[in-house]
């Protein structure tokens, strides 16, 4: 369905942590909040929202079918999925739902970082990062975040090596120490995080490798990569396929059109 021709007029955002906060500030700033809702999964994600006045907050996990349920109870017209970039089954979901509803889709695109130059290496899944950490005892610092730790579980030494940092939140430390992650070695913060920093966390915890997913410049990418300047070996997990997308200002211009249609 064309935007321009469609006649509701509420926005459903799906949100992820980062595009979530950003496009709910820009929604704010244009007074566009009381048309709007803002879909997240968990506590930790409606939390991140509340310094954002009059925002309409949707909490909890939900599958194509209750996608489609909310998209046919509300008076939507236009959906953005500004999910994780990794979250490909839920953008499938999310467009899923959108077609069957006949609702205009739009995807927020977040920029990949260079993953150009010596001493990274890049896999497509953590499965692959996790066989080729088995080939060495060295230790490593784990940032692709708490929901997928469990494929580390088959790591070598994952108690003595892993040094997971995760989003600090209750069931970020449960995924941590169900995976067999040491709690001694569970480092439970908010990033993004500066240069300084990670280059402390990898001093303070003897770690050699890190591994980190190409979040881009919103996810703290770049200064990720600055380890290499020391000397550390980064693996990233490449993003998945994923069609064409929309950046943060094209997205904003889109909503803005279909607001004063």
């Amino acid at each position: 369905m064309d935007i321009k021709t469609c006649k509701k007029k509420r926005i459903l955002v799906f949100a992820g942590t980062y595009e979530g906060h950003q496009l709910a500030k820009a929604f704010a700033e244009r007074k566009w909040q009381s048309s709007a809702d803002f879909c997240v999964a968990t506590d930790y994600g409606s939390e991140m929202l509340t310094d954002i006045p009059g925002l309409s907050v949707l909490e909890g996990r939900l599958n194509l079918s209750e996608m489609e349920e909310l998209m046919a109870a509300g008076d939507y017209g236009l959906v953005i999925d500004a999910t994780h970039p990794y979250a490909n089954l839920v953008t499938e979901n999310i467009r899923g739902a959108c077609e069957n509803q006949s609702i205009s889709y739009l995807r927020l695109l977040r920029e990949k970082g260079n993953t150009a130059g010596e001493g990274i290496i890049e896999v497509a899944t953590i499965e692959e990062a996790v066989n080729f950490l088995n080939r060495t005892d060295e230790r490593v610092l784990l940032t692709t975040g708490a929901k997928e730790l469990w494929k580390y579980s088959k790591m070598k030494g994952i108690q003595e090596r892993a040094v997971a940092r995760v989003l600090p939140s209750v069931s970020s430390v449960e995924s941590c120490i169900a995976a067999g992650i040491a709690p001694k070695n569970i480092i439970a913060m908010q990033g993004p995080f500066i240069k300084e920093m990670n280059l402390a966390v990898m001093k303070q915890y003897g770690c050699r490798w890190l591994v980190t997913k190409n979040t881009g410049k919103p996810g703290g990418f770049d200064d990720k990569l600055s380890c290499l300047e020391e000397g550390f070996r980064i693996i990233v997990i490449g993003r998945p396929s994923e069609e064409a997308g929309y950046s943060f200002e094209e997205v904003i211009r889109k909503a803005a059109d279909y607001y004063e249609k």
